[in-house]
């Protein structure tokens, strides 16, 4: 009867939302820290930079999703880094209807394009 028990539990927990997955990318530009994250069930998009100072080992400073890279509708996205090497961000993929909008910090929080598909 145990076994009965925690294999309900295990149900009970497997029905439960599923967690995020991250892909995390960095722009090409050469002079930069900065690395991208994006929940690839939501394609929501944030990035976090390095700074020294603010302690011995110094800091991150984090970029929240701002316009166009909050959530969207569910999907597979994931992000790719220009090879142009003067590009300050990166590109959000849609992989199950090939949309594509680029991600940048602009101020104090990330912004995207809005998507786009050539067809």
């Amino acid at each position: 009867m145990p076994a009965g028990i925690l294999v309900l539990a295990g149900g009970m927990l497997a029905a439960g939302p599923a967690a995020a997955e991250y892909v995390f990318a960095s722009p090409s530009v050469s002079n930069q820290n900065r690395v991208y994250w994006l929940d690839r069930y939501t394609g929501t998009v944030g990035a976090c930079q390095y700074q020294a100072g603010g302690g011995p080992a110094g800091s991150m400073a984090c970029f929240p999703p701002g316009e166009g890279a909050r959530a969207m509708p569910s999907g597979d996205y994931d992000l790719k880094g220009s090879n142009w090497e003067t590009e300050w961000g990166v590109f959000r993929l849609n992989r199950m209807t090939g949309e594509i909008s680029l991600c940048f910090v602009k101020e104090a929080e990330v912004v995207c394009t809005p998507q786009a598909i050539a067809r």
